[in-house]
């Protein structure tokens, strides 16, 4: 024979289970929709931001690859280094004091307080080129590529005061990339310096408007 106390006591817990799960649900899909208004916004300051360095160099006449979707920016080695060398070139140094001022306008003068906290990070990417395919061809590569991006932080370090220059430090990070992204040849153009911007949210992963709208419709439907 059921108890009646019994079954009501697991009937009343299975009640405040669902109604948890259920708050659960509804404060996820919140979290979604949150996140999508935040990425939404992202992507406004993110062709903003292209779009007036698109604009700023042109006007100062700094010739830079700009990639129009990510806004990265590609530098040549043979505009900021010698072959095989960490050493910045006279040629290099007046190319960063024009190049770093201007970027340096656009990310911290240009754009609102609001959006210049949407930038976690400012990376600067030394890049190589595949010469072997050996283990000595990628560690040679990446302590030079690594070689090269801290030579550049520490050039911007020793620049004149310029417009957001403490921020600009403070968010500017070295990395080396050795010839991870290179073709699987020897080709100049993969040896480079590439600087990029970074919002806090990429710092954890990357994570797709359509990933996020993907999870709301599965929300919903419960």
């Amino acid at each position: 024979m059921i108890d009646e106390n019994e079954f009501s006591d697991h009937e009343s817990q299975s009640a405040t289970w669902i109604a948890l799960a259920d708050l659960m649900t509804g404060l996820m899909a919140i979290f979604l929709v949150l996140c999508m208004l935040m990425l939404t916004n992202q992507d406004r300051t993110r062709v903003m931001i292209i779009q007036s360095i698109q604009e700023s160099m042109k006007a100062e006449g700094v010739k830079v690859e700009i990639d129009p979707n990510t806004g990265d920016i590609s530098i040549a080695e043979n505009i900021l280094f010698p072959y095989g060398s960490a050493q910045l070139s006279t040629q290099g140094k007046v190319f960063l004091n024009e190049f770093i001022t201007v970027y340096s306008h656009v990310l911290f003068n240009r754009l609102s307080k609001e959006q210049q906290k949407q930038v976690a990070r400012i990376i600067v990417e030394g890049h190589g080129s595949r010469d072997n395919n050996t283990s000595f061809d990628y560690s040679k590569n990446m302590t030079l590529s690594l070689s090269r991006s801290n030579a550049v932080v520490q050039h911007v370090n020793s620049m004149p005061v310029f417009g957001g220059k403490l921020l600009f430090l403070f968010k500017l990070t070295p990395v080396g990339r050795g010839n991870i992204d290179s073709k699987p040849y020897d080709d100049a153009s993969d040896r480079k310096v590439v600087f990029k911007f970074q919002f806090a949210s990429e710092l954890f992963g990357d994570i797709s408007k359509n990933e996020i709208i993907e999870k709301t419709k599965q929300l919903s439907e419960k």
